[in-house]
């Protein structure tokens, strides 16, 4: 069977869009500019690039304010009286209510992020050129990435079972006159008060769900050290770096995508049980 951190990445991947990579463990938060080596499906930080060099991010324009996904057919809720199996669509109808969820397969998932936005590394260019003066400069591998990318929600609810069965109550206050509070509130107005056999429990936190990671093209970078030489050879004195030739300097900023690439989130072993997810609209 496959690990919790395979399926939980293969569960969310591609719901903010292709490309994207998916944080594991959920808890864990990533940070613009950030960079270092990719382990396990994620990357693990070796420092992050200063404001200074790659200038200060912009916000992209899409957000959301609300995104719940789950396995499909694997969740079911109940409050009250009242059970709904596939659709986990309940209402905590009143002010002191209970919503039980239970998960009938192992490794299902339940997500809830609410205030969704994105925040992007404003150059490319910029990003490259700075990545390049570090390689040359015998500062920077070729196999480490950079978040470029970053997706941030202003809460998550984030829950995977670890085997059939598992389960968690939550308890939610509404304000007086605000009607009932539904699953999608989950990551904001509701606390849990009771949960078993789950392998990931994440309450409303602050989370970076999604990011996207930049490196340095091997083939760019292998044909510069052809035309110019090899490292070495490229600085100006033992201890002064060298800097990006003018002409390869040209050219990365008018197609940055010639010395960057995106990378994929690794994925080496295929699912031989893969689950279908649905996002409720």
């Amino acid at each position: 069977m496959a690990d919790a951190s395979r399926k939980f990445i293969r569960s969310l991947t591609g719901i903010w869009g292709p490309g994207y990579w998916v944080t594991w463990h959920p808890s864990s938060r990533q940070a613009l500019g950030t960079y270092g080596t990719v382990r396990k499906r994620t990357v693990v930080p070796v420092g992050d690039l200063p404001d200074r060099d790659i200038e200060p991010a912009t916000v992209d324009p899409r957000t959301k304010d609300g995104l719940v996904w789950y396995t499909k057919g694997a969740v079911q809720v109940k409050h009250g009286a009242t059970a709904q199996t596939g659709v986990p669509m309940a209402n905590l109808a009143d002010a002191q209510g209970r919503m039980l969820v239970t998960f009938t397969r192992r490794n299902a998932v339940l997500v809830v992020y609410q205030g969704l936005s994105e925040h992007r590394l404003a150059s490319q260019p910029k990003v490259a050129e700075q990545l390049l003066n570090r390689y040359l400069a015998g500062a920077w591998e070729l196999d480490w990435c950079v978040v470029s990318h970053l997706v941030t929600a202003q809460s998550g609810t984030v829950l995977m079972a670890r085997d059939k069965g598992a389960a968690i109550q939550f308890a939610a206050r509404a304000a007086a006159g605000a009607g009932p509070v539904g699953l999608a509130d989950l990551a904001s107005k509701a606390h849990s008060t009771y949960s078993s056999e789950l392998a990931c429990e994440l309450v409303g936190a602050t989370v970076t769900p999604f990011y996207r990671v930049l490196r340095l093209r091997r083939r760019f970078v292998r044909g510069i050290e052809a035309a110019y030489g090899y490292v070495p050879g490229l600085r100006t004195s033992r201890d002064r770096p060298a800097q990006v030739p003018p002409e390869i300097l040209e050219e990365v900023q008018d197609t940055p995508e010639a010395a960057l690439e995106f990378v994929p989130q690794p994925d080496p072993d295929p699912d031989p049980d893969p689950d279908v997810g649905e996002e409720q609209a």
